[in-house]
């Protein structure tokens, strides 16, 4: 049952990058009959195995079965505690969410003489985890987003160039072209970004690199480069660590900023300081 929603979806969307948008309309007489050939199939194997509330079962498994892969596609893609992709971990979860809300019918079943609740609990907790999906795939994200962030800055073999100022805090790490990029934000949450080159363009491209091309024009200033690449605010100064990597500020374009101010605020890492990185970009 579980898969029938990931055909439809893969069938409506090649339907559509073909060109052929219109045919998704005939899709609907055959998911209406599909959904109810599933219900029916469901109704008749509970009923057969004494189960109380066939019919209500068998709606609530179906309807399962339908809401969990959109669900799991659309608002929690990162939730997949199986390996073999999105078909596997979608059969997976609908199997274990309706495998638990039956359960909890079940546990929750009174004596004949007293009110029965049906399938409300199974309900509930259907509910209860479908609605906790989104929630832990942004959890999931995060988490594998701070995994590569902690991989990118211990991994540089590079000396990386910090930002050591009081109005300037580390936000994000991210590995580019041929270097290494901290982004730091201001009081008012300006980005101003320090990119740490690689051992290749700092050695070979140099300090001066791309200021021949067209459009682009830089000027020397006390051991430094700016860098412009149009009649506006400077957008790239570059520097030298102590050890000749090159490192760069680069502000958003079209914005003003103190690029020689902020020069003297940078600095090579400090030994054992990469552990400090991490957490103010994972934290």
């Amino acid at each position: 049952m579980s898969l029938f929603p990931v055909g439809v979806w893969d069938t409506a969307h090649a339907l559509t990058m073909s060109g052929a948008g219109q045919g998704i309309l005939l899709l609907a007489p055959v998911v209406v009959g599909a959904v109810l050939l599933m219900f029916w199939i469901g109704h008749q194997w509970l009923e057969r195995s004494g189960v109380n509330h066939p019919a209500a079962s068998a709606a609530l498994v179906t309807s399962t079965a339908m809401a969990t892969p959109v669900v799991a596609m659309f608002l929690a893609p990162e939730v997949m505690p199986m390996p073999g992709g999105t078909t596997v971990n979608t059969a997976f979860l609908t199997g274990v969410i309706a495998t638990l809300g039956m359960g909890a019918s079940v546990l929750a079943q009174r004596p004949p003489d007293r009110w029965q609740p049906g399938v409300l609990p199974a309900l509930a907790v259907v509910a209860v985890l479908l609605t906790a999906l989104p929630g832990l795939s942004e959890m999931v994200r995060a988490h594998a987003a701070d995994e590569r962030s902690r991989a990118q800055i211990t991994s540089f073999d590079q000396t990386i160039a910090v930002l050591d100022h009081p109005d300037w805090s580390l936000a994000q790490v991210h590995e580019v072209h041929e270097g290494l990029r901290l982004t730091y934000r201001g009081p008012e949450g300006t980005p101003l970004h320090v990119l740490t080159w690689n051992e290749e363009r700092s050695t070979k491209a140099g300090i001066h690199a791309g200021c021949d091309f067209p459009g682009t024009w830089c000027r020397d200033l006390e051991g430094m480069v700016v860098v412009h690449h149009s009649g506006g605010h400077p957008s790239e100064l570059r520097t030298h660590l102590d050890d000749g990597t090159v490192a760069s500020l680069v502000p958003r374009p079209g914005t003003a900023a103190d690029l020689v101010d902020a020069s003297r605020a940078l600095r090579p890492e400090r030994p054992g300081e990469r552990a400090a990185l991490v957490e103010s970009v994972t934290t």
